[in-house]
């Protein structure tokens, strides 16, 4: 596999090394050395402390200008302050990449920012490459590999370097890294650049992390589309929220799309699995780096030592939503005649724990042969409940020495917080997927069936901007909540199908108009300074005639100055009502990291009530389109469920992404849109309400 990260390759390895800062003068020299070029795999290091002098007569620089030879790597210890004099000076000398291992920069606020914002430009004006500041050196970690080892090696990375810590302790329970790489508050290099790396990295096969937040969508986007064309699967810890979750939001959209709804998003197109706290992270991403890549079937085989156990087994992962054949009736023939006849054998298999101390090895390894064999599994689960002797040291020996040549994969579970057993040392050195819950070793088994299922689908996208008019762009540019009828021309302009609807600026046009229409219609102020207007009830619905719609009109103007004398108000919106279908919400935000998001759900009054919204960031396409309206809870409502007529679920889609080409089209002028609610009909959708957001 060619590394097309080779700048990072470099970084790894780099051709000699120079520590600048903080001495230990108290260890003998010949040590710290010692210790120093088996970190850093180079014999060439030399050390810089502006007090000079020596070092058990290893001479000490006072300054990287002084190094007699240049080197590639700089590890910097020095108070902020004079971090970027160093980096400087590093790079005249030739140094090209530094590990800026000290802390006290924007994590502290006030000056500690700016003494970041100083590094960064230092690194960039010198040509040097920054990982950090405040991180570490796990990065040249050796981190020890289980003997042995049957499965593939997780690349892990962090962005803080004390959460890594107890996840490559898990190297104790017989998974493998291949690296750890903490970047700390990354000026420069940052998470999508290790990701990359790591997806050209023939010595890793799955990657995970721990984030706190992303710096550069485009970078992170091109280095999950490198781990999905790599096949290799990502696993994610993502913690804290955006801004755009936090701020007071205008429209329904704002609220709605929440902290992590966006991130959601992006990691439902590039088949990244979400975990939610660090156990699940490492057990997940053991599972993922020990099945085979090419397994994915979830068909799962269930086999324990007690009933209840088994009934356990079973409940959480038809939870989990895997299924759980029934054995052939061959497969439970033969098991009938090795295990007592009271117990079950169908799936789960029951052996009732005595089978265990009772029964020879072979009878035991039989009956995993039997279960790993059946046509209808794809896999085996093991579940180890209890620390009980010889039974639990048994079964563990038993699926040690039948591991290695099952006829399918096999995953054990250890149930119990005493671990000094000389059964969990067996399925340590098993080397199969071991999980200490049920919960996760289901949801781990879920997790990976959905990635296989997600990634056939792994593509590039594109979102094409809408083309707008001069009248469009002017618009856009107007700063706040865009009046009623520039709101429409925009919409209009990006092919948005929207309600017929007049203005009445008085009380007689309004009545002309509702006498005019084919139908009921829909009065409503027409004002920007009135978000939700049925909050206020400027809205009124079902006027039939013009004597209903004059006394409308005077209702709601009255209502709207009552309920702000000093709004802006251009007079009554008369619309055409729309009868049937369903109503739902369209809208777009821009995440101040991730870029605009497009979010669909049910809509109408009740839209935050309801939240059954899904979102994805820009770039989408059609596919995304009908996936988030698919993932929908109240999706049933769109099929035709119950009698209902069914909507037109491709048109609700084509607005999705006319509102996606709008967005695009529109940058970082348009903040949030809303189109609640959009009326999807047996044929064709509707925009019925809008609500436009631009930036000052």
């Amino acid at each position: 596999m060619e590394q097309k990260r080779a700048d990072i390759a470099e970084f790894f390895a780099p051709d000699g090394v120079v520590v600048i800062g903080r001495l230990d003068r108290t260890r003998p020299a010949a040590e710290v050395l010692r210790e120093l070029r088996t970190r850093y795999g180079t014999d060439r290091v030399f050390l810089v402390n502006p007090a000079g002098g020596t070092l058990g007569g290893i001479p000490v620089y006072r300054s990287a200008l002084e190094l007699p030879e240049p080197v590639d790597l700089a590890v910097i210890s020095t108070p902020p302050a004079i971090t970027a004099d160093v980096v400087a000076e590093c790079g005249k000398r030739g140094v090209r990449y530094a590990l800026v291992f000290t802390s006290g920069f924007a994590e502290v606020g006030g000056a500690g920012a700016a003494h970041e914002r100083r590094l960064a430009a230092a690194g960039r004006e010198h040509g040097v490459r920054i990982i950090g500041p405040n991180t570490n050196t796990n990065a040249f970690e050796a981190i020890p590999v289980p003997p042995g080892l049957p499965g593939g090696k997780i690349g892990l990375l962090t962005q803080s370097g004390h959460q890594g810590r107890p996840i490559v302790q898990a190297a104790h329970t017989g998974v493998a890294f291949s690296r750890w790489v903490p970047t700390g508050n990354e000026v420069d290099l940052d998470v999508a650049d290790f990701m990359e790396y790591f997806a050209h990295d023939p010595d890793t096969q799955v990657i995970a992390g721990y984030f706190e937040g992303f710096r550069n969508p485009d970078r992170l986007r091109a280095a999950l589309h490198a781990a999905g064309e790599a096949g290799k699967p990502v696993i994610a810890l993502k913690i804290g929220g955006s801004a755009a979750g936090e701020r007071m939001a205008a429209s329904h959209t704002g609220h709605l799309t929440g902290s992590d709804a966006v991130v959601d998003g992006l990691f439902a197109q590039h088949a990244v699995t979400r975990v939610g706290d660090l156990d699940e992270l490492v057990d997940t991403a053991a599972l993922f780096a020990k099945l085979p890549r090419t397994a994915s079937g979830t068909r799962v085989g269930l086999y324990s030592m007690s009933g209840g156990s088994c009934a356990l087994m079973s409940e959480i992962a038809d939870l989990a939503g895997l299924e759980i054949p029934e054995l052939a009736e061959p497969t439970q023939r033969a098991l009938r005649a090795l295990l007592p006849s009271y117990l079950t054998v169908a799936n789960p298999v029951d052996n009732g724990g005595t089978f265990l101390f009772t029964s020879p090895q072979s009878d035991r390894l039989r009956v995993l042969e039997l279960i790993a064999a059946d046509p209808n599994v794809d896999l085996l689960v093991v579940g180890v409940t209890g620390a009980v002797g010889t039974m639990s040291d048994n079964m563990a020996a038993d699926l040690r020495a039948f591991a290695a040549d099952a006829p399918c994969p096999v995953v054990a579970t250890w149930n119990s917080s005493k671990v000094d057993e000389p059964g969990f040392d067996d399925l340590v050195a098993a080397g199969i997927p071991l999980f200490r819950s049920f919960r996760n070793c289901f949801g781990a088994l879920r997790a990976w069936r959905d990635y296989h299922r997600r990634r056939p689908d792994l593509r590039v996208r594109h979102t094409d901007p809408a083309p707008l008019s001069a009248a469009s762009d002017t618009a856009l540019g107007r700063g706040g909540v865009l009046p009623p009828f520039s709101a429409r021309d925009l919409l209009a302009a990006a092919g948005i199908p929207l309600v017929a609807e007049d203005l009445a600026a008085n009380a007689d046009r309004a009545a002309a108009l509702a006498e005019s229409a084919p139908g009921p219609v829909v009065l409503k102020v027409a004002s920007a300074d009135f978000q939700h207007k049925s909050d206020f009830g400027l809205v009124e619905t079902g006027v039939r005639d013009g004597t209903a719609a004059r006394a409308a009109f005077g209702e709601i103007m009255s209502r709207a100055r009552e309920a702000n004398a000093n709004a802006a108000i251009d007079g009554v919106l008369v619309q055409q009502q729309i009868t049937g279908g369903v109503e739902m919400i369209v809208g777009a935000i821009r995440d101040p990291v991730l870029g605009h998001a497009v979010l669909v759900g049910f809509g109408g009054i009740f839209a935050e009530i309801l939240r059954d919204t899904a979102v994805r960031p820009l770039p989408l396409d059609v596919r995304d389109a009908t996936e988030m309206i698919q993932s929908l809870a109240g999706y049933p409502l769109l099929t035709g469920n119950r009698g209902r007529p069914e909507a037109d679920v491709a048109a609700l889609a084509e607005v999705i992404m006319a509102v996606a080409r709008l967005a695009a089209a529109a940058g970082d002028r348009l903040l949030e849109l809303d189109l609640n609610p959009v009326i999807v009909l047996p044929s064709g959708a509707v925009t019925v309400d809008s609500l436009i957001v631009t930036a000052p």
